[in-house]
């Protein structure tokens, strides 16, 4: 590997699906959560989880995060975002633009092959609907009301781009690539116009990967698929999810439903475990909780789970969700082993035999994967 390449995420899922890419194409990949220490892998990804925080926030805790790590060694840095437009996402990119010194950016969220797409007049599409037609719209924390790309990032100064020929980056300093299509897609990772920052979803890294490494090879899958017991926490409230679990035998399942409960649902997570070998443990639909008091929660359990009964497999069902649970049980680095498809990933836990599978909540289960 010639170059050193630093992803940075604003979600764990987000940089699980990174790693899992990065599976593919032959190279070594670790998700870490600060840049403290050294690494001996081709590609390191930052997960700074800011997309669970609230705006200032983030920002502030970007400046800390970067304020006493190197930033320069980096020969190449992307930077990833949703494909479904959510989280800080234009506040983020000014961040890293001013702390990278950098005064061009190409923004890229689309994933063609989910059917995540920006048509000419910048609507953004998810599944031939308008995202703001969609699930997305009841996101708890990022609503998207407006299916307009530009509207949604807000901010004057960003510019959509039809065509990347002839391109001028002194005109148009922050774009976004109105991409509709495939060959869209690695039309403007092949040009050869320099951006200063690269950003947007798991679709545009990988083909400005294809550009960068053409002739990688792709390794096979050698992991398991995990056996029980397994634990899933589905921390997700996307409609998928919520009628997948729905059809699930109910003696399988485990409801949080308020504070104060934790223990109680621990030990019904374990008692079900020994029973049945497999387990979801999820959010009751009642529950007006906020946020990030239900991952608190959720972690907190899985906590107590661990305590009393250490798990050897856990699947988590969205990011914000498996980051606190990672807090929790005080795992600070994930090895990638296994795409088990595009966003589910199997990981190891540096020292411990614990398996961490995590996939995004609006991503499509693999059905090998869940064994209700």
């Amino acid at each position: 590997m010639c170059m050193a390449i630093l992803v940075i995420a604003d979600d764990l899922t987000g940089a699980a699906e990174i790693g899992g890419i990065i599976l593919r194409h032959g190279l070594s990949v670790e998700i870490v959560h600060t840049l403290e220490t050294s690494t001996n892998k081709d590609v390191r990804i930052l997960n700074t989880n800011t997309r669970s925080l609230k705006e200032k926030e983030a920002l502030s805790h970007l400046k800390e995060l970067f304020s006493t790590n190197p930033i320069l060694k980096w020969d190449w840095i992307y930077l990833k975002f949703d494909s479904a437009l959510r989280g800080h996402i234009a506040a983020e990119i000014s961040f890293y633009c001013r702390a990278f010194q950098k005064d061009n950016v190409v923004f890229c969220p689309v994933n063609p092959t989910l059917g995540r797409v920006i048509e000419d007049n910048g609507w953004y599409w998810v599944d031939g609907k308008p995202i703001a037609e969609t699930d997305f719209a009841q996101d708890p924390e990022f609503p998207i009301e407006k299916s307009g790309v530009l509207e949604v990032l807000g901010g004057d100064y960003w510019h959509l781009v039809k065509d990347v020929q002839g391109l001028s980056t002194e005109k148009s300093p922050y774009i976004v690539a109105a991409v509709n299509d495939l060959e869209g897609l690695h039309k403007w990772a092949s040009t050869a116009t320099s951006f200063g920052i690269y950003a947007g979803a798991a679709a545009f890294f990988e083909a400005l990967l294809l550009q960068r490494k053409k002739a990688l090879p792709m390794t096979k899958d050698l992991e398991p698929w995990p056996q029980s017991p397994i634990l899933y926490v589905c921390g997700s409230n996307h409609e998928n999810s919520i009628k997948r679990i729905a059809k699930v035998d109910a003696n399988k399942v485990v409801y949080w439903q308020s504070i104060g409960e934790e223990n109680k649902v621990a030990m019904d997570v374990l008692g079900k475990i020994e029973k049945f070998g497999k387990v979801i443990l999820t959010v009751a639909r009642t529950v007006s909780h906020d946020a990030q008091t239900i991952r608190a929660c959720m972690a907190e359990i899985v906590g107590i789970v661990q305590q009393t009964c250490p798990l050897q497999e856990l699947v988590i069902e969205g990011g914000a969700t498996a980051r606190a649970v990672l807090e929790v049980l005080d795992i600070d680095t994930l090895l990638p082993v296994r795409e088990y498809g595009p966003g589910v990933i199997r990981n190891h836990v540096p020292g411990v035999t614990l398996a961490v599978t995590l996939k995004p909540g609006s991503y499509p289960w693999t059905e090998n994967l869940w064994v209700f």
